[in-house]
C-alpha cells in the first residue's frame, strides 16, 4: 500500500540518510521499506536512484548558494544534521510564508537533542526572514530553554529560568 494511503496526503517526502547505511540490518527499517519508497513523489534523497522513481536529489548546492550565502562558514554542509533541518532549509529556499513544525522530537534524553541547535538556528533564521513559524499547542522541546549542564568555571549551576537579555 502506498504511504499516502496509509499516512494521509503529503506534498514531499524525505529520506536523507545514506543509503548504504539504511541497507544495513542495524538500521532496522521495515522489510518493505524500499518498496514503499517507490510510491513516493517526490522523495528527497542524497541522489536519484533508478529503483526509486520519485527519488529527487536534495538541492544542497543551491541552498548553499542562496539560503546560506553570506553566512559565516556558509559553505559547510553541517548546517543540516537532521531530516527536519533539511526540510526547514528547503521550505526557506522555496519561499514559504509559513512553516508548521509538528512531530519533531528533540528531547533531552534522545539522539535528536544533538540536532536541536541546528533547528533552533534555522527557526531563528526563518523568523528573521519574516516567515511565520507555527508550533504545536502544548509543550514542545523545540527552542526549549535548557538550564542544566551549563558550565560556569568549575561550577555547573542549575538555572530554573532564563536570565539576562535575549
Amino acid at each position: 500500500m502506498p504511504w499516502d494511503a496509509e499516512y494521509g496526503r503529503m506534498d514531499r517526502w524525505f529520506e536523507m540518510h545514506d543509503r548504504t547505511l539504511l541497507e544495513q540490518p542495524e538500521a532496522r527499517r521495515p522489510d518493505d521499506y524500499w518498496e514503499r519508497l517507490t510510491f513516493l513523489r517526490p522523495v528527497y534523497m542524497q541522489q536519484h536512484y533508478g529503483d526509486i522513481p520519485g527519488s529527487t536529489p536534495y538541492p544542497l548546492e543551491e541552498l548553499q548558494q542562496t539560503v546560506f550565502r553570506g553566512f559565516p562558514r556558509w559553505d559547510q554542509e553541517d548546517w543540516y544534521n537532521s531530516s527536519p533541518a533539511y526540510m526547514l532549509a528547503l521550505a526557506i529556499y522555496l519561499g514559504a510564508e509559513e512553516i508548521g513544525l509538528w512531530g519533531i522530537d528533540v528531547l533531552d534524553d534522545s539522539e535528536f537533542n544533538l540536532e536541536s541547535n541546528c533547528l533552533d538556528f534555522l527557526i531563528g533564521y526563518a523568523l528573521a526572514l519574516g516567515i511565520k513559524i507555527t508550533f504545536p499547542e502544548g509543550p514542545t522541546a523545540l527552542c526549549k530553554f535548557r538550564g542544566e549542564g551549563i558550565k560556569l568555571g568549575t561550577m555547573e549551576p542549575v538555572y530554573k529560568k532564563r536570565y539576562g537579555y535575549v
